[in-house]
Formats: structure tokens, sequence, C-alpha cells
């Protein structure tokens, strides 16, 4: 719990901050255009604009990083919370599912269909 509110702090955080980047680097752009059409010295206010604009970039995109990282512990989060809840009912005494037998010729025996291989994205802890 105390893990997916500070990732979704961070998430917030860093998506506002690299929204107002970003902002603030179009503004500083737009006004070395105009400095250039009056022909005066825009060449260090455009570049601080340009600056400020890919840093925002920057700073949103670990703010997707952050979010993806919130997602994914907050669904771990709700499994382990039903799998707590369901732990005591019935275990083993229901009907066998179709294909969840020996004899099932579907997928390799492995368990379950999602990723079996031991690949592990970048953004993942």
């Amino acid at each position: 719990m105390k893990n997916t509110a500070k990732l979704r702090s961070s998430w917030l955080l860093f998506a506002i901050s690299g929204l107002i980047l970003v902002g603030l680097g179009l503004s500083i752009v737009g006004e070395a255009i105009i400095l250039k059409s009056k022909e005066q010295a825009y060449f260090l206010v455009g570049t601080i604009g340009l600056v400020a604009f890919n840093a925002g970039l920057s700073v949103f995109g670990q703010a997707v990083i952050f979010r993806y990282r919130y997602l994914k512990a907050k669904g771990r989060e709700e499994s382990e919370r039903k799998a707590g809840r369901n732990r005591n009912r019935g275990r083993g005494r229901g009907p066998k599912r179709p294909g969840s037998g020996s004899g099932s010729s579907s997928g390799s025996g492995e368990g379950s269909p999602r990723r079996s291989s031991g690949f592990k994205s970048r953004f993942e802890e």
C-alpha cells in the first residue's frame, strides 16, 4: 500500500512538472521567434526554450514509467487481496475445469499462457 502511494505521488509530480516545463519551453521558443522577427538577439532565448522543452519531455517520459509501475503494483495488491479473501474457499473440492488436467493438449504445460519466459522489462523493478 505504501509503495503504491509513493509511486502515485511520484507519477503525479513528474507528470505535472513535465507538462509545465513543456509549456514553458514552447512559450520561450515563441518569444525567441518574436525576437527574431524583430531582428533582435534571439539565440540565447531560443536555446533556453529548447532546453526547457526537451527537459519537460524527459520528465514527462519518466512520469509514464512511474504510471506503469504504479498500475502494476496496484494490480499486484488487488490480486494479493483477492487471494487472501479466497484462501480458504473449497480447496480442491470443486469440479475440474476443462483443460486443467494432465491430458490437456492446450499450451505447453508450463502454467498460464501469460508471459512464461524470464523476460523482464527495463521499466519493471
